[in-house]
């Protein structure tokens, strides 16, 4: 009797590590990524509005609107968040190592087929922010649809869902906050 109750106890406590393992293998949501700037040469500066818009007092559009941005102002895009919402999932199908660690060692991580990667959202240029193991890490590991698949090191199974809340300031000193970013021009340093 005293074994059964031991292993029972001993199956319960496996039990409890392993889902706490997997739980932190996922990313917490909803995810915030504070002065994320979500795309390549995306630049935190002078805008220029291409249409009229709302700036709210808070990341909700029910919020109250601090001031109203008419067509051709100029406001200063002064920081932003990405917030990830619903993760999307990526299986590693070959090895493959990614990444610079800050000390510059490579790579940052190897990934093997089977494991699984959390998509947080698209960077650009074909890199994702992605959740591996407790932790935030940006790399290209997906592989396009349309390309051959004895290329493919990953196979997307779903997409992230996030939006992207940017605080902006007119002329005036106003500040308020907008997920419209398709309403501004020259948010792209590169153009």
């Amino acid at each position: 009797m005293k074994i059964k109750i031991l292993m029972t106890s001993v199956m319960i406590a496996l039990s409890a590590r392993l889902a706490f393992a997997e739980n932190t293998d996922r990313p917490k949501l909803p995810y915030y990524d504070w002065g994320a700037c979500p795309f390549e040469c995306c630049a935190y500066r002078q805008w220029v509005s291409t249409r009229g818009l709302n700036a709210h007092v808070s990341r909700s559009e029910g919020s109250p609107v601090t001031f109203r941005v008419k067509k051709d102002l100029t406001v200063r895009g002064l920081t932003g968040v990405v917030i990830t919402r619903k993760y999307g999932v990526t299986r590693i199908v070959k090895p493959v190592q990614v990444g610079i660690a800050p000390d510059g060692r490579y790579p940052e991580i190897s990934l093997q087929p089977g494991e699984a990667v959390y998509t947080l959202y698209y960077q650009g240029e074909g890199a994702d922010l992605f959740w591996y193991r407790g932790k935030a890490y940006s790399a290209e590991i997906a592989v396009p649809d349309d390309a051959p698949p004895d290329s493919r090191i990953a196979r997307v199974l779903s997409r992230p869902g996030y939006e992207w809340w940017v605080l902006i300031q007119d002329r005036d000193g106003n500040a308020g906050w907008t997920r419209e970013t398709g309403a501004f021009a020259h948010i792209d340093a590169c153009e």
